[in-house]
């Protein structure tokens, strides 16, 4: 078994009643939810929306929130402005439960305040400054429970943005209440990859048993004025990535159950993708 869903923000801001209906018609089973993108008004937080409106408007279009999205910065350079996303955060912990939902996914930062590269983002100073925030999250986690902290690497910009540094980041925070959502091709730098298989290995090798979800999407590579570039996101499976061989890993992971979230996508072209990933799904061993 293996859930599709979606991003709801890449159907524009709706009211939540409108914005189950639109999803629902695309086929999928579940949505990831970030209030500040997808809803009106640009909510911050759960705690100032009406909750229940929202779980009974994707409820009724049988749609569970598989993840609330609070894309936050965790090594923010003001402390102030650490400290207010870090407790945004940690709202959205708590709300999570009341929305059936297990997971509150965000990426890792940079040095820079809008999360924009920057050279000491690889420095061994943020990279402890990530692990003092996210062990802060983590511990508000497991103690609420039952919900996770689902980190999301990005290449060359963020923080962690390399398998290595995923694997690094786990081993310094092990707990249940950490995982990640595994973006393949965020992890590809702009210059691309040459081997797709060794690739692929190192990701599961390196945090295949933590992965909580899936982003999927696709790229190819086009000629820049320095050499082949990545380009903008495309549909998965439109493109270079081997979904095949993500879909062969996480059946060896035992990962059947996880949410896989079509994303970054024109709404017209979710079910066609839906359709031609779960046939993929099927047929690969």
């Amino acid at each position: 078994m293996i859930r599709f869903g979606c991003r709801a923000h890449d159907f524009g801001k709706k009211a939540p009643e409108e914005l189950a209906q639109d999803i629902a018609k695309t086929g999928v089973e579940c949505v990831q939810l970030a209030l500040s993108k997808a809803l009106p008004e640009s909510p911050a937080s759960p705690g100032i929306t009406d909750v229940p409106a929202i779980v009974s408007a994707f409820n009724s279009q049988n749609l569970q929130i598989a993840v609330l999205g609070c894309y936050i910065n965790p090594v923010h350079p003001d402390l102030n402005e650490r400290t207010k996303a870090l407790a945004r955060f940690e709202d959205h912990l708590a709300w999570a439960p009341n929305m059936g939902c297990a997971i509150v996914g965000t990426e890792t930062g940079s040095v820079q305040p809008d999360c924009s590269y920057h050279p000491e983002t690889l420095s061994d100073a943020t990279f402890k400054q990530l692990v003092i925030s996210i062990t802060r999250l983590v511990r508000y986690a497991e103690n609420i429970g039952p919900v996770i902290v689902g980190i999301e690497p990005v290449a060359e910009k963020h923080t962690i943005q390399s398998p290595a540094l995923v694997k690094r980041l786990l081993d310094e925070i092990d707990s249940p209440a950490l995982g990640v959502i595994f973006d393949p091709v965020n992890l590809v730098p702009e210059t691309g990859i040459r081997l797709q298989d060794a690739f692929l290995d190192e990701c599961f090798e390196s945090f295949g048993s933590k992965i909580i979800a899936i982003h999927a999407k696709d790229y190819i590579l086009c000629e820049g004025s320095c050499g082949p570039v990545k380009s903008k996101s495309l549909p998965a499976g439109t493109g270079e990535l081997d979904w095949a061989g993500v879909f062969r890993r996480m059946k060896r992971f035992k990962l059947e159950g996880l949410p896989v979230l079509i994303e970054d996508i024109d709404p017209r072209f979710i079910a066609k993708t839906r359709a031609y990933l779960q046939k993929l799904w099927d047929d690969t061993c």
